[in-house]
Order: C-alpha cells, then structure tokens, then sequence
C-alpha cells in the first residue's frame, strides 16, 4: 500500500476521492501519514526559528539583556544557572528504522529521551557543591535519604522541550530548582558551623558610626570578582578573624522557601537594580576565599563589624538579600 501524501492539485474532486478510497481500504495508515506530515511542518518551523536566533541574535535577545548577567556553568550534558536557580540537562533516543512506521514509535522514543534526560540532569546535580567542602554528589553517597530525595526531585522535574530532530531523533529537555525542595534536602544537621582564622587581623572590629548612622540597607552584595570563588547552594561569609558573618547556620526560613541563600551575578553593572538586593545595598570588597575552599568568601572585620551593624536595623542577613558578584 503507497504512502499517503500530500497531492498535487489541492482539494479537487479526484483528489478528494482518491484519499477517501484510501481511507476506506486502511484508515490508519491514512491517519497516521496525515498526522506524520503535520509534524515535519512543525519541525521545518523550529528549524527556520534556530537559524534566525543564530543568524540575528541581537534582534532575538535584545529584548532581555539580563541573561548577560546571568552566571551560567555548562557541560556537554546541560548547565546550572546560578542567577536564575535550576539545573538543565537534556536527552536524546533515536526512533528505529523498523518502527519508523509505526503509531508507537515517537512516543516511545520521547520516553526514551526523557530517561536520558534525566540522567543527564542527575549527573549534572552531583556535580552542584552545597558548600566548600560538599558536593550534592558525596551528601548523597553517605546518606540514603538524602540521595531518595534527590532522585525523587529528578522524576519530578518539568518538561520545558520536546524536539523532533531532523535525523529522526527526538530531544527532551528537563529542568529542576536548585532551592526550595532541594536545597532543603541538602541541609543535614551534620553540616556544622566552622571558624577559622584567614588572615592575620589589620581591621578594625567595630562599625564606623558615620558609615552606618541613619541608615538601613536592603541587602548585601558582596565583591567577590577576581577571587576564584565557586558558587554553592549554601555559600559562607566570614571576617577576617575567622567569625561566621552569614551561611547556612545564620539564615531565615526565606532561603528554604525557594529562593536560596544568595543569588548571583556576572558584573558588576549586573547588580543596579537588582531585584533581591533591593534599592539601596551596602557593597564589600571580598578579600579572598577560605581555606576550606572556594565557596567561602571573607570580608576585612571593619566591614563585617557595619553588616552585622546595619543588620540589626533591617535584617537582609535573615532576609537572606546577599548577591555574590563573580567574574
């Protein structure tokens, strides 16, 4: 039986007549045939979409300059999104040649590709540090609950694409939060809070009072370019003298409830404006990373002393309003 096509002629009487001599000898195939090429029209439509983004990308995206400033880690498998919160991953199944036919095969393959996907997006996860010295990887290998947890998260994350390739592959993409569930699931009690002393104390320890008189900031960004500093769900501020200034054991119930216990931006122009940290933030210079490694930032004691000053006056530590700038 030929395959039912697209005829030649439009909608003319013999033409109509012919498929309906064919839709009564097999239904099916007519069916099947009719909803396989509305399918390459629609992957002929996401193609052309593609090479306009990559042909005139600056009429594309110009519209929201703010992924610029998003810090973004990729591998060949998908990325992390510091700034916006999720970690991505993608998959891909190929359809069989033999059931290239068949009504059964495309959703197979979608289900297929969501598997991978999800593995994908597991791998990825693993590889997240929860602070300086963990990694979601070596908190799930040492905890079974914890690692139940997060493989439940990976199940439930959502479908943001679904592409038929044109070699006959399809691709799903999946998507999932790095707080709220997660970022709960990542908190055992075993992580404890740690002093150190970083550097020898030049500074000051307490606030100067013309600095910190008659005002009350919206948030906290902290300078930390040039520093080498790796992002983490649960990153740690300490002053020079080795005082925990803000981390996971110094933080309101707000980070638990989605939106993490700092955000993050690439530049430094990035943070006008910002959202999180509000109007008017205080802004220190962050003088390195920890040694317990690179997710830990200290600032000079002088300025830890006018945070925890100004902190008094209108909680952004508890609000958790801290933006991290990195290169």
């Amino acid at each position: 039986m030929p395959n039912v096509r697209f005829l030649k002629g439009g909608c003319n009487g013999s033409n109509i007549l012919l498929v309906f001599h064919r839709f009564l000898i097999n239904p099916f195939q007519v069916l099947y045939t009719a909803r396989e090429n509305i399918m390459k029209v629609k992957s002929v439509c996401a193609a052309v979409m593609a090479a306009i983004a990559l042909l005139m990308p600056e009429a594309v995206f110009s519209q929201n300059p703010s992924h610029s400033c998003e810090c973004v880690v990729k591998t060949a498998a998908g990325l992390v999104n510091w700034s916006a919160g999720y970690v991505e991953a993608s998959g891909t199944a190929a359809i069989p040649a033999q059931n290239m036919g068949r009504i059964s095969a495309r959703p197979a393959a979608v289900h297929d590709a969501r598997l991978a996907a999800g593995r994908n997006l597991l791998e990825i996860t693993k590889s997240i540090a929860v602070d300086s010295l963990t990694t979601v990887g070596a908190l799930t290998a040492g905890n079974e609950i914890v690692s139940v947890c997060v493989e439940g998260l990976i199940r439930k994350a959502v479908q943001t694409s679904l592409l038929y390739l044109p070699d006959g592959t399809v691709e799903v993409t999946l998507r999932m939060p790095l707080y709220g569930e997660l970022s709960r699931a990542l908190t055992p009690s075993r992580i404890e809070k740690r002093t150190f002393t970083f550097f020898p104390t030049k500074s000051r320890a307490m606030p100067d009072e013309a600095k910190t008189a008659g005002r009350a900031p919206s948030g906290l960004i902290i300078d930390a370019r040039g520093l080498g500093f790796l992002p983490a769900i649960w990153p740690r501020l300490y002053s020079e003298n080795g005082n925990e200034i803000y981390g996971l054991n110094l933080t309101g119930d707000t980070c638990f409830a989605g939106q993490g216990a700092s955000g993050y931006a690439c530049g430094i122009d990035c943070v006008t404006g910002n959202q999180r940290a509000g109007d008017d933030p205080i802004i220190v210079k962050a003088l390195g990373t920890g040694p317990a490694g690179r997710s830990d930032l200290v600032i000079a004691n002088d300025d830890a002393a006018r945070v925890l000053s100004l902190e008094k006056k209108n909680s952004f530590l508890k609000q958790c309003r801290v933006v991290i700038v990195m290169d």
